[in-house]
């Protein structure tokens, strides 16, 4: 008996095979954390807006960028990797959610002041990229929830996809052309949107009951991701009315 209940605590039971109220108990979890960490991205975002942090990283080159980049990669990493520390799990996921507000401040920035100069709203063009952002993720997800399509098969086209993407962005970085920054931000939409499918479906068939804190990382870097290049291309058809 001993050893049975070792292995319970060892390998705990996946959402797929819990009851329907200990299945939605978890999304309950994952969503209450991801909405959290949405909440300290915004505070992140706007304390370095008010700071001047968000100015000073519009100045940072392509190495500087990507430094950002690597270090909020891994963060991610290392909030998986503390995720069922006590205490530090959560120390570990808000400072990722209040880096990530950071990380995005210079778009959200620009946004800003497009938005005052072109519609006369600071907040117009973040406001309708969240809001479109909501909508996309919301109806993937219950999509993915519902569905009896696989997308396991998605993962080596997600993988190649995102690395190019990441090739193009750097590439975009010297090229500078209005068609191209628009084609890039495009195809990372459907990509995260391929990783919402993917990723929404793999939580609920293989994550263990107690993986709330992964699975509310993983769904938020989409959410992110998805919210900054939708922006993005909002702020490019915006720029050339």
């Amino acid at each position: 008996m001993a050893q049975l209940q070792n292995v319970a605590t060892v390998h705990p039971r996946s959402v797929s095979t819990g009851a329907v109220t200990d299945r939605m108990a978890f999304l309950k979890k994952v969503y209450a954390w991801m909405t959290g960490a949405l909440v300290l991205c915004a505070v992140g975002a706007y304390a370095s807006v008010q700071s001047g942090v968000a100015a000073r990283m519009l100045g940072l080159g392509l190495m500087g960028h990507l430094l950002v980049f690597a270090g909020w990669m891994g963060l991610a990493f290392v909030v998986q990797a503390v995720r069922k520390t006590p205490v530090v799990n959560v120390i570990a996921f808000a400072t990722y959610g209040l880096f990530t507000g950071l990380v995005i401040s210079d778009i959200i920035l620009v946004a800003m002041l497009m938005g005052d100069m072109i519609a006369g709203s600071t907040m117009t063009y973040i406001y309708q990229a969240f809001g479109l952002t909501a909508g996309v993720f919301g109806g993937l997800s219950i999509y993915a929830f519902f569905t009896k399509q696989d997308f396991s098969w998605m993962r080596g086209m997600l993988v190649v996809g995102t690395v190019a993407l990441i090739g193009l962005s750097i590439v975009n970085w010297f090229f500078q052309a209005t068609w191209f920054s628009l084609a890039v931000s495009f195809g990372v939409v459907l990509l995260f949107s391929g990783w919402v499918l993917y990723n929404t479906q793999k939580i609920m068939r293989e994550y263990p009951m107690d993986e709330h804190i992964a699975a509310s990382v993983t769904l938020f870097t989409d959410f992110v991701v998805l919210f900054v290049h939708i922006l993005r291309l909002l702020l490019i058809l915006a720029s050339d009315r």
